[in-house]
Parts: structure tokens; sequence; C-alpha cells
């Protein structure tokens, strides 16, 4: 079933914890003010260092929810593979994930419902002995209530809409090759099962560090609205949206001016739909070059997404000097407030954007 990206993941927190510790980030101009507004100080800081610094894999973010997952095969429905922290950072519930029908289990992503329990993702070798991928809900006691077999396709990154179904980004691999007609986005009920599909594998492929076309879910992103799900397409280069009322797809190529050809390390969508992302010169890989967190504008009919840079954010790692405060990256969001990483700030700094001129 394969697991979790670990090399790019550790590479990012050893990139960050030098920036913590005394490596560095160099303040560009922020002072020009932005349409997309600025950043404010700190509201809170908490830390999470059960969950941020175990065995070098990164939490999801959800909701206010910070979640740890264990990547190993597991064989017992009796094991917590998942621990759930509030956002006081209090080990509020463990999350026993055991989809119907197992004999063993790699999770292979989390997030949280909106009532607070464990959504996980990942693969399965079933008790029959075939091999299936998975999402799962549990209880607000960690036990799994609900599950489904996603069958080939895979799933990578998920979230919960308002109306308690599943979204997810993934892939479709049969006999250990990619089908590429097979679409990336899957949305779930767990009591229908698959509701829709979007953007066959082929049509999200780029030429990356590769001789010829492939795309990867890892690095890409996908978060709930109350009416939209939020995607970015880290091959591509792209934004897209579904809108959950008519389930129709738009779909941007994002200018990339701004970040200087940077790879997005986080996206968040905020109650009121403005939705906003952090680049890097490495995306997830750790925040190397010029690092900043931007608001997307999609327009419809506009076949570009434009970044507007948050003014107090943007900045350059040189390696040599390191400020308190500097922004890192964006976790997500906690209703209109965003979550952020910054330099002496371990781990989740909450703040407010403000000054916002225009918003989606």
């Amino acid at each position: 079933m394969g697991h979790a990206p670990k090399q790019a993941l550790r590479a990012f927190l050893a990139a960050a914890l030098l920036l913590l510790l005394g490596g560095g980030a160099k303040a560009q101009d922020n002072a020009n003010p932005s349409p997309a507004g600025r950043i404010s100080q700190s509201l809170r800081i908490v830390a999470y260092p059960e969950a941020y610094y175990a065995h070098g894999i990164m939490p999801d973010w959800d909701r206010g929810y910070v979640i740890h997952h264990e990547i190993e095969l597991n064989s017992s429905p009796n094991a917590a593979m998942v621990v759930m922290y509030d956002a006081t950072g209090k080990r509020v519930r463990e999350g026993r994930i055991w989809p119907h029908g197992a004999g063993d289990v790699r999770i292979r992503r989390t997030a949280a419902t909106h009532d607070g329990a464990i959504l996980a993702g990942g693969g399965a070798i079933m008790q029959d002995g075939s091999l299936s991928g998975f999402i799962a809900k549990t209880d607000l006691a960690g036990n799994t209530i609900q599950s489904l077999a996603t069958g080939t396709f895979k799933p990578e990154k998920l979230c919960e809409a308002p109306d308690g179904t599943v979204w997810s980004l993934g892939l479709t691999v049969t006999d250990g090759a990619v089908v590429p007609d097979a679409e990336v986005v899957r949305h779930y009920s767990f009591e229908k099962g698959l509701l829709h599909s979007f953007l066959p594998e082929s049509t999200v492929q780029a030429v990356m560090n590769s001789s010829q076309p492939w795309f990867s879910p890892s690095e890409s992103f996908l978060r709930c609205g109350k009416e939209k799900v939020s995607i970015y397409l880290d091959f591509t280069d792209e934004y897209a949206e579904i809108n959950t009322n008519s389930f129709t797809l738009s779909r941007w190529k994002l200018d990339e001016s701004v970040v200087q050809g940077g790879k997005a390390s986080g996206l968040a969508i905020m109650d009121d739909g403005r939705i906003y992302a952090s680049f890097s010169a490495h995306g997830m890989s750790g925040p190397h070059g010029q690092t900043g967190l931007y608001q997307i504008e999609a327009e419809p009919g506009n076949p570009s997404a434009r970044l507007f840079p948050v003014t107090g954010t943007v900045n350059y790692f040189d390696g040599k000097s390191r400020d308190d405060g500097t922004f890192l990256l964006l976790w997500g969001t906690d209703g209109n407030q965003l979550a952020v990483w910054r330099v002496g700030e371990r781990d989740v700094s909450w703040v407010n954007v403000i000054g916002v001129e225009r918003s989606d």
C-alpha cells in the first residue's frame, strides 16, 4: 500500500527547526499595503510536542484539531493508530481505525469531522486477502462506526463536507500501475458509496523530475468549505473548485510570478469563502527561498487565478538571519482565523488577516 513521503516531510521539519532554533529568514519589503490585507500578531500560540516531532511525520490539521497518525501496518482493531489534539493542545481522543472486513490496515491521511471525530483514509489487506482503499469514521470515543471500501482508489487527502459526505484526492492503482483515465477527486457517502468523481489522472499529469508525465497527490491539497471544495494541484500548478450545490468543476492556472515559481505548502478555506495558500520554493520540502502567505483570487471566465501576498508574511530564507514571528507555513483555518507556523512560536499560531479589500 505504501506510506507517506517521509523523506520530504522530514526535510521540511529539519528546515523549519533550523529557523526556529537559529537559522534564517530575512524579511522582505512587507510595508506596502496589499489588497489581501495583512497578518495580525499571534492571538494565541499552542505547542504540540507529541504530534509535531514524533517519528518525523507531519501531522494533519483540520477544523482546529491537530491529528497525528502512525504509518505502520496495523493488524489489531483495538490499536489506537490516531491521536487527536484540540486547539488548546490537549490530547482529546485516540482513534481505533478498522474498516469493515479488514485484516491489516495502513493509514495514509486523517481529517476531522464537523463534530470533532476522526476521519481516516488509507489501504487495507482484507480478510479474504484482497487489497482495497478505505475511508473510515470514528465516534467521539474513537471507535470506528462507519467505513467504506474504495477498491482500487487509494485516498490520499480527505475532508468532510457540511452534509457529512467525504471528499478525497487520491489515485486509482491496479496491478501496481496508475489508471490514467480514473478520476483523482472522489465524493463519497458512507451510506451510498461513490457519488461523484472529477479530474481524470491524465489531465493533472506533468513532467516533474522525470522523462514522462505523471502525477502524485502527496503534495497537492484538498479542503472542504461551506459550498465548495478547493483543490491545489501541485504538478500542473493549478487551483480548482467544485461547487457542492451544482457539482460543477472550475479550474484555473495559477499565476505564480509573484511566488517566483514556488510550490504550495498549505491551503485553507475560511468560513466566509476566502482562500489562502502558503508558498515556498520547494513546497512541502521546507521553507526555502521566498516564502509567504497569499490569497487566491479565482474569477469565473478568467483562465488564470491570481495570488495576492498578505502583508507581513513574505520573506526569504537565507540560512543566516532569523527574526521571531517570521511566517513559515499555513496549517489551515479555524473558522475565519488562520492557523500558521512562525519562527520562534512552536507549533501553531492563530492569526487574523485584517484590512482585506477583496474576497471571493
